[in-house]
């Protein structure tokens, strides 16, 4: 008996990527949408992201959704791109996509596409950078025979990941409590009470704290004040690196940092504190670095 993949979903999505000096960024909207084996993917502004996955990961992804006889129609404000999976695609077409599982659109829209693949086009988003945890592997649904690559989260750039601080005050428990938030500086910053500090927070001490980043991109904390009490994860060291949920207290303000996992460095292939009770193995060295620390 043939198994048969029905699909039924009706989702709308909205990024919000961050500009800079961690200023409000732009605005991607967009719906998901699946019937049977027909999937439809529309966003306001689909040029933006058209960079983000490789033109080999697209005819991959085509093949694989062929073989499970799902259709995947992608368009923008101006109609359709291109549909993938189980169509017919005409030989020109082919001749262009270099696959028989993809059916342009329009011409027009694929050429912009293709100009907005560039890196230097003017309006391109990395999504990376917009704070989202990574994206599930294409399409959602068990494969066989489909290779994955296995990375690991050293960020061969350095100082990406959107490293940023929540924190609030929790002075008064009984007081609504706002969260906010403070993207890092990729040079670090000082924390204290004083009007020169990086990150000004009332009630420490003038000089409470700094962090900065390492030639082997870390984020480290490093506690000045020794009036005012600081901690990372409960524990009052003079210099602590921190991870995707490092809880840090300074007097009365409570601070937990984040990175995007891509960037972050931590145990294998995750970069976070906590969870797994069982061992695990440890990245390799990251190409190009020499730093044991790193």
């Amino acid at each position: 008996m043939t198994a048969v993949l029905h699909l039924e979903a009706d989702l709308t999505f909205d990024i919000e990527t961050p500009g800079p000096d961690g200023a409000a960024g732009r605005q991607l909207r967009g719906t998901v949408q699946a019937s049977g084996n027909r999937i439809t993917i529309q966003t306001d502004d689909l040029m933006a992201v058209a960079g983000q996955p490789s033109r080999a990961a697209v005819r991959g992804m085509a093949e694989q959704l062929a073989r499970l006889g799902l259709v995947v129609e992608v368009s923008g404000p101006d109609g359709t791109v291109v549909t993938m999976g189980a169509v017919r695609a005409h030989a020109l077409q082919r001749l262009v996509t270099r696959s028989r599982h993809m059916r342009l659109g329009s011409w027009s829209q694929a050429l912009r596409a293709v100009i907005a693949r560039r890196p230097s086009a003017p309006g391109a988003v990395d999504l990376s950078s917009a704070g989202l945890p990574p994206g599930t592997p294409w399409p959602p649904v068990p494969l066989r025979g489909m290779p994955r690559v296995v990375t690991t989260t050293h960020d061969p750039v350095g100082g990406r990941g959107h490293p940023r601080l929540y924190l609030s005050d929790t002075s008064d428990p009984g007081a609504d409590r706002r969260v906010g938030v403070f993207a890092l500086p990729l040079e670090g910053v000082t924390i204290g009470s004083a009007e020169g500090s990086g990150l000004r927070l009332a009630g420490v001490d003038a000089v409470q704290a700094e962090i900065i980043r390492t030639d082997d991109d870390e984020y480290v904390l490093i506690a000045r004040s020794t009036q005012v009490l600081t901690t990372v994860g409960g524990l009052q060291l003079p210099r602590q690196r921190l991870r995707t949920g490092s809880r840090i207290q300074l007097g009365s303000w409570r601070l937990s940092y984040v990175r995007d996992e891509f960037a972050d460095h931590g145990r294998p292939y995750g970069g976070r504190i906590g969870g797994e009770l069982g061992r695990q193995r440890t990245q390799p060295k990251p190409v190009n670095r020499s730093d044991q620390g790193f």
